[in-house]
């Protein structure tokens, strides 16, 4: 057989069977008088086996070990065996990713047919960010809010914070006594905009202190580490805040309650 003819044969291409062919996979097949190779039925069932292992996942530059394996030696380690265990391995994380996405695809569908904004954020904390952005007092406390949701959004994509901390601030958000005074909070904090520090310091103490203790409501018995009690700390929250007089604010209750408000 030609070049075409064990190509055809194996279901493949005369271009991969030159690759094989340099990869050393597969032997050059010996030449007539005329100059043309010839390949035979040896050539043929290898050439088989290098398709049936890639079509398994296998990686060409295993095959060459996986396709003539050593015989098994109680004694010794079975790589063979270890290579295989480890391509199933990566097999099961790449369907539990797949799983993964496939439930957030889901999620995203379901929010664009119900006419919602596609979020990381659980849908009732969604709604309840969108109703305080609505009912905001002034533009002022709107546009507070407006990053406080995008906070929370880099907190649900980063993935550092447990699935109890959003739903424990959506029941926080969606009581009307508290809602009242979460809304006074940043009505207060969106007033510290464009004010010195060191003459608004009464009112930095004072926020800072109330805001720290709404925080720890919020985060209850909510197991957390470190990185997460502070609620976006790990992606440099304070850093997003431009204005001097709010950001020290933010500092001060992400360092009270990174220590567990001991400070």
């Amino acid at each position: 057989m030609r070049i075409s003819d064990v190509a055809r044969a194996a279901g493949t291409t005369p271009r991969t069977v030159r690759h094989y062919h340099r990869l050393g996979l597969l032997a050059e097949p010996r030449r007539l008088s005329n100059g043309y190779r010839t390949y035979e039925l040896p050539d043929l069932v290898r050439l088989m086996r290098i398709r049936w292992l890639s079509a398994a996942g296998i990686p060409l530059g295993s095959i060459a070990a996986m396709i003539e394996p050593e015989p098994i030696d109680a004694r010794e380690p079975d790589d063979f065996a270890e290579d295989l265990s480890s391509l199933i391995a990566e097999i099961d994380r790449k369907q539990r990713v797949l799983a993964d996405q496939r439930v957030r695809l889901e999620e995203m569908l379901s929010a664009r047919r119900a006419g919602r904004v596609v979020s990381p954020l659980p849908v009732e904390l969604l709604s309840a960010f969108d109703e305080l952005i609505a009912s905001s007092p002034t533009d002022s406390v709107r546009h507070v809010f407006e990053r406080e949701r995008d906070m929370w959004e880099l907190v649900a994509i980063s993935g550092t914070a447990p699935h109890e901390l959003f739903s424990t601030a959506t029941r926080l958000l969606s009581d009307e006594s508290d809602r009242k005074r979460i809304v006074d909070l940043y009505r207060r904090f969106a007033a510290l905009a464009g004010r010195e520090v060191t003459e608004a310091a009464y009112e930095i103490a004072n926020l800072s202190c109330e805001l720290e203790e709404s925080l720890a409501e919020v985060l209850g018995d909510v197991p957390t580490d470190g990185e997460s009690a502070g609620v976006g700390v790990s992606v440099g929250i304070a850093d997003l805040v431009p204005d001097p007089a709010q950001r020290e604010v933010v500092v001060r209750v992400a360092a009270r309650l990174m220590s567990g408000g001991s400070s």
